[in-house]
Protein backbone atom coordinates (compact mmCIF):
# COMPACT_ATOMS: atom_id res chain seq x y z
CA UNK A 1 0.00 0.00 0.00
CA UNK A 2 2.67 2.13 1.12
CA UNK A 3 4.60 1.77 -2.28
CA UNK A 4 1.24 2.38 -4.42
CA UNK A 5 0.90 5.37 -2.55
CA UNK A 6 4.72 6.68 -3.49
CA UNK A 7 4.42 5.75 -6.94
CA UNK A 8 1.26 7.56 -7.37
CA UNK A 9 2.63 10.74 -5.81
CA UNK A 10 5.88 10.67 -7.94
CA UNK A 11 3.10 10.75 -11.05
CA UNK A 12 1.37 13.73 -9.57
CA UNK A 13 5.05 15.55 -8.83
CA UNK A 14 6.24 15.08 -12.13
CA UNK A 15 3.50 15.83 -13.53
CA UNK A 16 2.88 18.69 -11.62
CA UNK A 17 6.01 20.30 -12.45
CA UNK A 18 5.78 19.36 -16.10
CA UNK A 19 2.51 21.42 -16.56
CA UNK A 20 3.84 24.35 -14.53
CA UNK A 21 6.42 24.27 -16.49
CA UNK A 22 4.28 24.15 -20.11
CA UNK A 23 2.03 27.06 -18.35
CA UNK A 24 5.32 29.19 -17.34
CA UNK A 25 6.64 29.25 -20.80
CA UNK A 26 3.43 30.52 -22.60
CA UNK A 27 3.46 34.01 -21.09
CA UNK A 28 7.00 34.42 -22.56
CA UNK A 29 8.50 35.27 -25.96
CA UNK A 30 5.00 34.26 -27.29
CA UNK A 31 3.48 35.29 -30.58
CA UNK A 32 0.31 35.63 -31.63
CA UNK A 33 -0.77 33.17 -34.39
CA UNK A 34 -2.73 35.82 -35.64
CA UNK A 35 -2.20 39.75 -34.73
CA UNK A 36 -5.19 40.78 -32.84
CA UNK A 37 -4.08 44.52 -32.12
CA UNK A 38 -5.21 47.16 -34.94
CA UNK A 39 -3.10 47.10 -37.60
CA UNK A 40 -1.93 50.49 -38.30
CA UNK A 41 -0.06 52.25 -35.77
CA UNK A 42 -2.32 54.97 -33.45
CA UNK A 43 -1.77 58.69 -34.32
CA UNK A 44 -3.01 59.74 -30.24
CA UNK A 45 -1.23 63.01 -29.33
CA UNK A 46 0.00 61.96 -25.90
CA UNK A 47 2.16 64.03 -23.21
CA UNK A 48 5.90 62.84 -23.26
CA UNK A 49 7.69 62.97 -19.76
CA UNK A 50 8.19 66.69 -19.85
CA UNK A 51 4.65 67.36 -20.65
CA UNK A 52 4.66 68.45 -24.02
CA UNK A 53 2.58 67.03 -26.08
CA UNK A 54 3.98 64.69 -28.74
CA UNK A 55 2.08 62.73 -32.08
CA UNK A 56 3.04 58.87 -32.04
CA UNK A 57 2.86 59.03 -35.60
CA UNK A 58 5.29 62.54 -35.87
CA UNK A 59 7.50 60.18 -33.69
CA UNK A 60 7.53 57.13 -35.38
CA UNK A 61 8.24 58.94 -38.70
CA UNK A 62 9.02 56.82 -41.51
CA UNK A 63 11.15 54.21 -40.19
CA UNK A 64 9.98 50.88 -38.11
CA UNK A 65 9.22 51.61 -34.70
CA UNK A 66 8.55 49.69 -31.59
CA UNK A 67 5.73 50.46 -29.72
CA UNK A 68 5.77 49.34 -25.69
CA UNK A 69 2.70 49.66 -23.00
CA UNK A 70 4.51 49.50 -19.94
CA UNK A 71 3.99 49.62 -15.97
CA UNK A 72 7.21 50.39 -14.45
CA UNK A 73 5.64 48.19 -11.18
CA UNK A 74 5.17 45.26 -13.49
CA UNK A 75 8.48 43.07 -12.82
CA UNK A 76 8.18 41.81 -15.95
CA UNK A 77 8.03 45.06 -17.34
CA UNK A 78 11.38 45.65 -15.32
CA UNK A 79 12.94 43.20 -17.35
CA UNK A 80 11.69 43.50 -20.55
CA UNK A 81 12.85 47.25 -20.53
CA UNK A 82 16.32 46.75 -18.85
CA UNK A 83 17.29 44.08 -20.89
CA UNK A 84 16.18 46.08 -23.72
CA UNK A 85 18.07 49.13 -22.05
CA UNK A 86 21.30 47.19 -22.43
CA UNK A 87 21.06 46.81 -26.10
CA UNK A 88 20.00 50.58 -26.96
CA UNK A 89 22.32 50.91 -29.40
CA UNK A 90 21.07 48.16 -31.52
CA UNK A 91 17.65 49.86 -31.91
CA UNK A 92 19.56 53.33 -33.14
CA UNK A 93 17.55 52.46 -36.83
CA UNK A 94 14.72 52.56 -35.16
CA UNK A 95 12.22 54.82 -32.85
CA UNK A 96 11.17 53.30 -29.42
CA UNK A 97 7.74 54.62 -27.73
CA UNK A 98 7.28 53.24 -24.24
CA UNK A 99 3.83 54.57 -23.03
CA UNK A 100 2.34 54.08 -19.68
CA UNK A 101 -0.89 55.02 -17.81
CA UNK A 102 1.33 55.84 -15.07
CA UNK A 103 1.35 59.58 -13.53
CA UNK A 104 4.86 61.06 -14.32
CA UNK A 105 5.79 61.13 -10.80
CA UNK A 106 5.50 57.69 -10.46
CA UNK A 107 7.84 56.40 -13.27
CA UNK A 108 10.31 58.97 -13.45
CA UNK A 109 13.13 57.47 -11.20
CA UNK A 110 12.51 54.13 -13.25
CA UNK A 111 13.09 56.05 -16.80
CA UNK A 112 16.06 57.88 -15.41
CA UNK A 113 17.54 54.51 -14.17
CA UNK A 114 17.07 53.14 -17.66
CA UNK A 115 19.49 55.79 -18.92
CA UNK A 116 18.14 55.81 -21.91
CA UNK A 117 15.56 58.49 -21.96
CA UNK A 118 17.84 61.15 -23.35
CA UNK A 119 18.46 58.79 -26.91
CA UNK A 120 16.40 60.62 -29.73
CA UNK A 121 15.01 57.92 -31.17
CA UNK A 122 13.72 56.61 -27.54
CA UNK A 123 10.26 58.17 -26.77
CA UNK A 124 8.17 58.55 -23.13
CA UNK A 125 4.91 58.71 -23.45
CA UNK A 126 1.84 59.15 -20.68
CA UNK A 127 -1.31 57.94 -21.26
CA UNK A 128 -3.06 59.85 -18.79
CA UNK A 129 -7.03 58.93 -20.32
CA UNK A 130 -6.01 55.58 -21.21
CA UNK A 131 -7.05 56.65 -24.80
CA UNK A 132 -4.27 54.00 -25.88
CA UNK A 133 -4.56 51.09 -23.75
CA UNK A 134 -8.51 51.82 -24.15
CA UNK A 135 -7.72 51.27 -28.23
CA UNK A 136 -5.25 48.38 -28.12
CA UNK A 137 -7.73 46.87 -25.28
CA UNK A 138 -4.15 46.52 -22.92
CA UNK A 139 -5.03 43.83 -20.67
CA UNK A 140 -1.36 42.59 -19.58
CA UNK A 141 1.76 44.12 -19.46
CA UNK A 142 4.07 44.65 -21.53
CA UNK A 143 2.24 44.91 -24.71
CA UNK A 144 5.02 45.19 -27.18
CA UNK A 145 4.17 46.02 -31.01
CA UNK A 146 6.18 46.19 -33.75
CA UNK A 147 5.14 48.24 -36.98
CA UNK A 148 6.98 48.74 -40.04
CA UNK A 149 7.98 52.03 -41.91
CA UNK A 150 4.77 52.64 -43.37
CA UNK A 151 3.08 52.57 -40.12
CA UNK A 152 1.29 48.53 -40.86
CA UNK A 153 1.92 46.10 -37.93
CA UNK A 154 4.31 42.80 -37.97
CA UNK A 155 4.29 41.90 -34.53
CA UNK A 156 2.72 41.72 -31.37
CA UNK A 157 3.69 39.88 -28.08
CA UNK A 158 2.60 40.32 -24.41
CA UNK A 159 5.06 39.53 -21.60
CA UNK A 160 9.13 39.32 -21.90
CA UNK A 161 10.24 38.70 -25.42
CA UNK A 162 13.63 38.22 -26.64
CA UNK A 163 15.92 41.20 -28.23
CA UNK A 164 17.08 39.30 -31.04
CA UNK A 165 13.14 38.58 -32.28
CA UNK A 166 12.21 42.26 -31.72
CA UNK A 167 15.52 43.59 -34.22
CA UNK A 168 14.87 40.76 -36.45
CA UNK A 169 10.98 42.01 -36.68
CA UNK A 170 11.93 45.80 -36.75
CA UNK A 171 14.62 45.10 -39.79
CA UNK A 172 12.11 43.02 -41.73
CA UNK A 173 9.99 46.45 -41.61
CA UNK A 174 12.44 48.80 -43.12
Amino acid sequence: MKKTNLILLLVILIGGGTYLGYLSQLGTTAEASTLTAPSVLPDFTLNDINGEPKSIHQLAGSKPTLYIYFNSTCHLCQEELGTLSKRINEFKDYNLIFTTVEPVGEMIGFVTGLGIKDKAFVNFLLDAEMKVASYYQIRSVPSIFVYDAKKQLVAEYVGITEIDLLLEKLASGK
